[in-house]
């Protein structure tokens, strides 16, 4: 297993696939820092109105993650194509190259199956938390992190960690970067479960994408706030417009692991042919 972990990750990191998705979604971090975070740092005297006072900008209302400008809605909607593209269509490829079998030779399907889904939950997770780390160290060297009163964010009261955020917005980024990490990587793992099924490279890395867009459509059509909160345009938004609900991200994460349990891997090692 440790073998086979090593070498899928491997196969993963080092890819080209996985350094264009990361020069993509670190070019938008890097346009959003020079044409947002500089001119705010630049411009110390350049205020905001809010309630007849003058607010200064800060990290709360510049960094890609919570400033609700054009560049952070299309680093959103890139989020399923930008998980999907480093590995998630290698299980389909290595089906219809032959080079599983080669696997399956000398190693269980068990062992190869889960290093598959490791190595393509590990990069969903680092292609989307990356661009946004470094976006945000970026913008905290150069803007104050001091905080308003509640009512001068987005993240009011009844938004989710909202204690926490007023508490230490650090500990809540921090929060808030592990469940992105966690909700993109297992985004990245419904590629390997359509590609038991589907015979064509494109549709595998686009599905996520798909779903996605599915999501966000269905999900307007409940009145429950949990459902309704689980269109992915909301779930891998930290500035909360809407507040956003745990139990959302309980079900998102719940479903797909039953998914990539009892259809990738269980169908996977019963197979009989490949």
């Amino acid at each position: 297993m440790k073998q086979m972990l090593k070498i899928e990750i491997e196969r993963a990191f080092e890819g080209t696939a996985f350094k264009v998705a990361l020069a993509i979604g670190c070019l938008i971090s890097l346009v959003q820092f020079f044409n947002v975070g500089v001119r705010h740092a630049i411009n110390p005297l350049e205020f905001y109105w809010y309630n007849w006072l003058h607010f200064p900008y800060t990290v709360i209302d510049t960094w890609l993650g919570a400033n609700t400008d054009v560049y952070y809605e299309v680093f959103n909607r890139v989020v399923p194509l930008l998980v999907a593209i480093p590995y998630a269509a290698s299980y389909y490829t290595d089906k219809r190259s032959g080079i599983i079998n080669n696997y399956y030779v000398r190693t269980k399907r068990i062992n190869y199956l889960v290093a598959k889904l490791a190595a393509v939950f590990l990069t969903g997770g680092v292609i989307v938390i990356f661009p946004l780390f470094i976006n945000f160290v970026s913008t905290s060297a150069i803007v104050p992190t001091f905080l308003w009163k509640t009512s001068a964010f987005e993240i009011g009261a009844g938004a989710m960690w909202s204690s926490i955020f007023y508490k230490n917005m650090y500990v809540y980024y921090l929060l808030y970067f592990i469940l992105e990490f966690v909700c993109a990587g297992l985004l990245a793992t419904i590629s390997l479960v359509v590609s038991l099924w589907m015979n064509n490279t494109f549709v595998v890395l686009l599905f996520p994408t798909i779903l996605c867009e599915f999501m966000n459509v269905a999900s307007t059509w409940s009145s429950i706030n949990a459902i309704h909160g689980l269109a992915p345009r909301r779930l891998f938004n930290m500035a909360q417009l809407t507040p956003n609900y745990w139990q959302s991200y309980v079900i998102f994460i719940v479903a797909i692991v039953v998914f990539d349990v009892f259809i990738y891997l269980w169908r996977g090692v019963k197979r009989d042919a490949i």
